[in-house]
């Protein structure tokens, strides 16, 4: 494991299930605008990116969408199959896995989705991310990436910079976490090779782009 992936398994031992399990009720049957844009490109099948407990596969699963979904983390995964087996959702096709290297064929989804993860890897990392996103979705389809706000303390814990941009938290409550904040300008800049179908800020100042591969 890299110091990035030993950060996310100890993160998810540390969390409280069931608060966990708590937030992910407001995602059960959820109205979201990405989701109405899978629907009218006749999205049917659909991969949560790096899933964390679930929160996605959720939306999309009882939005009607065949979910398949992985983490790095093999407690997050623990966590995701008891979260979606709560709301009557399969958890048979939750498993572990890197966003670099998914193992799932070549256009195996219609769509795919990656909240909260880009900007939490190197650029090299986050650029074969989004490669390795696109070769499991198929022609015509969509890949929705997200991308964090920026807190106050983001910068006031105790950091490195490893690379332009892209810190490595250092403190005891972060200790291996990497993140690269990206502002608009940025973004387009990573994605600028691609068919952008829609952007937005949502109401937690996240930025939302869809990409048409």
């Amino acid at each position: 494991m890299v110091a990035n992936e030993k950060y996310w398994e100890k993160c998810w031992q540390e969390e409280n299930i069931e608060e966990l399990y708590t937030y992910l009720e407001k995602y059960n049957k959820c109205s979201m605008q990405e989701i109405e844009i899978f629907k009218e490109h006749h999205i049917t099948k659909v991969c949560d990116a790096a899933c964390g407990f679930g929160a996605y596969s959720l939306a999309f699963a009882s939005n009607g969408f065949e979910v398949h979904s992985f983490d790095i983390s093999e407690t997050a995964v623990e966590i995701a199959k008891a979260g979606l087996e709560k709301y009557g959702v399969s958890s048979e096709n939750v498993k572990v896995a890197s966003i670099t290297d998914t193992k799932y064929p070549d256009e195996f989804f219609g769509g795919v989705v990656a909240h909260a993860v880009i900007d939490h890897l190197a650029v090299a990392d986050a650029r074969r991310a989004l490669e390795e996103l696109l070769r499991i979705t198929e022609k015509d389809g969509l890949i929705m990436i997200s991308f964090d706000a920026v807190e106050e303390d983001d910068f006031a814990t105790e950091h490195v910079l490893i690379e332009a941009g892209t810190v490595e938290y250092t403190d005891s409550s972060r200790k291996g976490m990497l993140f690269h904040p990206y502002e608009w300008e940025e973004v387009e800049n990573f994605i600028q090779a691609y068919d952008v179908i829609y952007k937005a800020t949502n109401a937690k100042n996240e930025k939302i782009v869809i990409i048409k591969k």
